[in-house]
């Protein structure tokens, strides 16, 4: 019954439930096209992997999807420029001129050897080991205390508490080098200054709904239809492929399948 409901209110939207055949039969699907070695070459994959990102000097970091695996920053031939585990319960930090902050250091570009003691300061963690110690007094002294602790430890920052709200909350999002301190307000601990610009893939031709995959609600799958350098490709249109300039050169990236120079 739900789902009939589903497909009816689909209807009165305007849209066609109705899956339809691959219009470009003949087009290859993009994930055979990049195992022609011909027409690319791997960088990496996304094996292991949570995320790339993609620095000024066309270096670009491999962040794992495993507190085990260390974090890594290649160069398009693959060379290892740097590579370490660290703690993913602490801050990692990309500042603009290419310097790392994480496990209480700082990394400075471009070689990374060189390395300091920094101050790192997470306000979520602060506000909990605080409420640690006052679990022993009633909820309003609770809320009191640490009230006046959370604008104590705000004020050499020049940050005032955030209201406790689920909306508007970029404006409490605080993850930056502040007097000398690398300041963290926000639930995740990974942040970037840096990532190069990328360009979208023309289409050559609509995107056409070919099924539904089942879940709580069915969702469409819809085909997508690109043209690359004169180069015809088709895929899910969640893959979203783009490309990036690195070293002069145009290379193909897509989160879900990793980063290919073009050769063709």
């Amino acid at each position: 019954m739900k789902y009939l409901l589903f497909f009816v209110f689909l209807l009165f939207l305007g849209c066609n439930p109705i899956p339809k055949k691959d219009k470009h039969p003949d087009v290859p699907q993009l994930i055979d096209l990049l195992k022609d070695d011909s027409k690319f070459r791997k960088v990496t994959d996304m094996t292991g992997l949570s995320s790339l990102v993609f620095l000024s000097d066309d270096r670009i970091l491999l962040r794992p999807n495993n507190s085990n695996s260390p974090v890594k920053i290649i160069d398009v031939d693959k060379n290892i420029v740097f590579e370490k585990i660290y703690n993913w319960a602490q801050p990692f930090y990309i500042d603009k001129q290419g310097n790392l902050y994480f496990d209480g250091k700082k990394c400075f570009y471009p070689d990374y050897k060189k390395q300091e003691d920094f101050k790192t300061v997470v306000i979520a963690d602060s506000l909990h080991k605080k409420l640690e110690e006052l679990k022993d007094l009633n909820d309003s002294l609770q809320t009191k205390i640490l009230t006046k602790y959370e604008v104590e430890i705000l004020k050499p920052y020049g940050l005032k508490p955030c209201p406790y709200t689920i909306v508007n909350t970029e404006r409490c999002d605080v993850f930056k080098v502040i007097n000398q301190t690398l300041v963290v307000r926000q639930t995740d601990l990974f942040k970037s200054e840096l990532d190069l610009s990328k360009t979208e893939i023309p289409k050559f031709d609509d995107d056409v709904l070919i099924g539904w995959r089942n879940g709580k609600l069915p969702s469409p799958d819809y085909l997508a239809y690109y043209e690359l350098k004169k180069q015809r490709f088709k895929c899910n249109d969640m893959t979203i492929p783009k490309t990036v300039t690195l070293k002069g050169q145009l290379y193909f990236f897509a989160p879900s399948l990793g980063l290919y120079q073009i050769l063709f």
